[in-house]
This record gives structure tokens, C-alpha cells and sequence, in this order.
């Protein structure tokens, strides 16, 4: 009998050894890969290792392997970059295939548009050439409620396995009551087609586009083994990382742990029947910005972890599940600087995209 303990007790110790040990990374190599990049909203990678930038005022921006860059104006209908706004996301759906030497595909992009009174979150699919830049432009989605704030937009885009498209929507600040109301657009996560429709067999009938409700300002959202995961910022303090299942309702600013910008107390509740509690929550904030999956073996140690970039902490996260529940780790701190985007290329390096108006790339691999 005490053989057996002896052996459960060695097997709970190893796996927290393993535990305490993963997403530690003590041998790498930073590299700036580009700067002089104004404003900055997400970076993709391409097959050719080329990136996109999407720039706030309506500009598009090719970074090549070799450090060449190249912009391009994006024409879209009625942008509003003020706040928060501009262009948003990139998402590619077919296209630059490196084997087959395309150098053009298909995008969906994500921007603000309106004006100062009367502004939302819109979609378009694109035709994007590494020699012609934007072309083909066509409407797919826009939300269905306009605003008079210039924050809290969301816009990551996210391509589902079995079909279809999801897009984060922020509450807009002051309309956060709005990510309780389920025909309202506002604090979402919505599920749509290329062609503009819902999502087929939809959690919600009186509201087809809804996926999820109850967000703040959702940025990261990716598909990790299988399951979604998203975060979103909140308030003071409140930032959270969601397991997103379609129907559920993930409780604000019904529920929270942060507070307003004022000091008061946006809630009581931290919990409430029928909401979804985070798997992980930032108080004080981090100001989480984006989320990329590290399924390699280039950082042994981050593998199977989900990146974080952050805005306000200004550190790289690497998010885990551990045998106590999920866990969150800086892993690079020394760029020292708002950290815009995070991608993850097909050999393990991890690519970084910095804030403002004089951003960079950075590219991180073992050393």
C-alpha cells in the first residue's frame, strides 16, 4: 500500500514539476524584422513569410521576408478611423498559395465606418495582389446598431472549421446595458456567411446573427484544439480570457471584477445564473490585444499555450491549462512597449506587431 502512494505521490509531483515548468522560454533571439509603421491594427502572415498590416487610416502594408515594404490604400466605403476606429482586422480565406507561386487571394476586412454620429462595425471581402494592392470590393456584414462613441469595436475575425466566419463586437462604451439585449448587435460575438447571412442552425432564432453575448470589448479570438477561446478587456481591472460555446452569455456588465474609470463599482456580482465565469482574469488589467495559438516545438516549453500580446502590461502571456486551472505567464517583458498583435509562423517563430505611430515587427526565435 505505501508502494502505491509512494507512486501516486511521484506521479502528482512530476506533473507539477511539469506544470510549474511550462511556458518558461530562457533562449531566444529578438530581431526588429520592420518600423515606421502609423498605427498599426493586426498583422498577417502570408505563406510566402511576407506580412499585412493593416494600418487605422486605410492603409494596407506588404513586409517581405527580406524587410522590403510596400503600401497600399484601401478605399473603403465610408471609413471612420477617429477613437478607437479605422481598419480593424485581415483575415485571409483562399488564396497565396506558396506552391502554386499566387501572389494574390482573398481577404475579409474588418473597419469602422459612419461618422462621428452615426458610426458601426462593418465587413467587406477583398482581392488583395502583392502588384495591385485592394481590389473587388464587396459588402458582407455590418452591425445593426449605430453609435455616437469611437471605442469598443472588436472586429477580430476568425475562420470556423466546419464553415463560416465569426466576428468579435464590442459594446461601445457607453452602451454596455446593450450586451444584454440579444437583438442588439453591440457587445457580441457574431457568426456570418461570405455572402452576408447567418450562421445555419442558430442559438438564437429571433437573433440568427448572434453567437455569443454578454462582451466588453472582445480583441483575441482563435480556435485552440478544437474549442474557441477569446478575451476581451474590461473595464478597470476585469480583463478576461472566455471559452466561448455558441448560446452562452458571458455576463457583462451584469457580471465583472473590474471597476468603472471613476472608482465605482460597475456591478456587485462577480457570478449569476446562467453566465459564464472566465477561465482567466486580469485584474489589474493587462489590456489584452490579440491571441495566437503555439502548437510547435521550436519553444518546446510553449507548446499547446495560447499567446497574449498586451497593451497596457506591455509584456507577451503565455495562457495554459495547468492541473489547478488555467494559468497566465509573461514570457518576454523586455520590448518594453504596447504590443499591438501576435502571429505565429510555420517554422515557431513568434512574430510581435507594437502600437502607435512609429510601430514595429519584431521576430522571435530560439536562439
Amino acid at each position: 500500500m505505501n508502494n502505491i502512494k509512494n507512486a501516486v505521490a511521484l506521479s502528482i509531483l512530476l506533473v507539477l514539476s511539469v506544470k510549474c515548468c511550462l511556458a518558461r522560454v530562457d533562449d531566444y533571439v529578438i530581431r526588429e524584422h520592420a518600423g515606421g509603421l502609423a498605427f498599426p491594427k493586426s498583422m498577417t502572415l502570408l505563406p510566402d513569410n511576407s506580412l499585412l498590416i493593416s494600418h487605422k487610416h486605410g492603409v494596407i502594408t506588404r513586409v517581405t521576408s527580406e524587410k522590403t515594404q510596400k503600401e497600399f490604400s484601401l478605399s473603403l466605403p465610408e471609413l471612420y478611423s477617429e477613437g478607437q476606429g479605422g481598419v480593424l482586422d485581415l483575415l485571409v480565406i483562399s488564396g497565396f498559395s506558396e506552391s502554386h507561386h499566387m501572389t494574390s487571394g482573398e481577404l475579409l476586412i474588418s473597419y469602422s465606418k459612419g461618422t462621428a454620429e452615426d458610426n458601426r462595425l462593418a465587413i467587406v471581402s477583398a482581392t488583395f495582389s502583392f502588384s495591385e494592392g485592394i481590389t473587388n470590393l464587396k459588402p458582407v456584414f455590418e452591425v445593426n446598431d449605430g453609435k455616437y462613441t469611437p471605442v469598443h469595436y472588436g472586429g477580430k475575425l476568425l475562420k470556423l472549421p466546419e464553415g463560416g466566419y465569426l466576428v468579435t463586437t464590442g459594446d461601445g462604451f457607453d452602451y454596455r446595458e446593450q450586451a444584454q439585449v440579444i437583438s442588439s448587435h453591440l457587445g457580441k460575438i457574431i457568426g456570418f456567411t461570405l455572402d452576408g447571412q447567418p450562421l445555419p442552425s442558430p442559438a438564437f432564432e429571433e437573433a440568427p446573427y448572434v453567437y455569443s453575448l454578454g462582451h466588453r470589448n472582445p480583441q483575441g479570438l482563435v480556435n485552440f484544439n478544437g474549442d474557441i477561446y477569446q478575451h476581451e478587456h474590461g473595464p478597470d481591472g476585469g480583463d478576461e480570457l472566455n471559452l466561448i460555446v455558441k448560446g452562452n452569455n458571458y455576463g457583462w456588465p451584469v457580471i465583472t471584477k473590474g471597476l468603472d474609470y471613476s472608482g465605482a463599482r460597475i456591478s456587485p456580482f462577480i457570478q449569476y445564473k446562467g453566465m459564464e465565469n472566465p477561465l482567466v482574469d486580469w485584474t489589474p488589467s493587462i489590456a489584452p490585444s490579440s491571441m495566437a495559438v503555439y502548437a510547435h516545438t521550436a519553444f518546446a516549453s510553449l507548446e499547446n499555450t495560447l499567446l497574449v500580446s498586451s497593451l497596457k502590461a506591455q509584456h507577451l502571456f503565455a495562457v495554459y491549462e495547468a492541473a489547478n486551472g488555467w494559468k497566465a505567464v509573461p514570457i518576454i517583458d523586455q520590448l518594453e512597449t504596447r504590443l499591438r498583435d501576435v502571429k505565429v509562423d510555420a517554422s515557431g517563430n513568434i512574430w510581435v506587431l507594437t502600437d502607435g505611430e512609429n510601430a514595429k515587427i519584431f521576430k522571435i526565435s530560439p536562439s
